[in-house]
C-alpha cells in the first residue's frame, strides 16, 4: 500500500490557485475560504477541548490511585478486628508474619 504525503511546492500552490479560481470565480472564493477557516478553526476547538477532557479524566484517575485511605482503610479494619492491641499484641504479629515469610527448610 503506497502512503501518499501532501508536500506542496509553489508550482502546485499556483495551480490549485488557478483551479480554484476557475471553479468558483473571484467572488465566491474568499467566502468559501471563510468558511473554511471557521471550519479549521472549530475542529481546533473541539479538538482541544476533547484533549483537556481526556487530560482531566487521567488526572482524576491518578489522584484516585494516590489516596493513601484507599489502602490503608483495610489494614486498618484488619487492625480493628484484632483483640490484641498492645505491644505485646503487635510483637506477636510481627514474629509470626516473619515466621510464615521464612521458608521451612531454613527454620532453626
Amino acid at each position: 500500500m503506497c502512503l501518499l504525503t501532501m508536500n506542496l511546492g509553489f508550482p502546485e500552490m499556483v495551480f490549485l490557485v488557478l483551479l480554484a479560481f476557475m471553479l468558483f470565480g473571484p467572488k465566491r472564493l474568499p467566502e468559501i475560504a471563510r468558511q473554511l477557516g471557521k471550519f479549521v478553526a472549530e475542529f481546533k476547538r473541539a479538538s482541544s477541548d476533547f484533549q483537556s477532557q481526556i487530560h482531566q479524566e487521567i488526572r482524576k484517575l491518578e489522584l484516585e490511585d494516590a489516596d493513601p485511605r484507599k489502602h490503608l482503610e483495610p489494614e486498618i479494619a484488619k487492625l480493628k478486628s484484632d483483640e490484641d492491641l498492645s505491644l505485646t499484641g503487635a510483637l506477636n504479629r510481627l514474629t509470626d508474619r516473619i515466621k510464615n515469610t521464612i521458608p521451612q527448610d531454613y527454620d532453626a
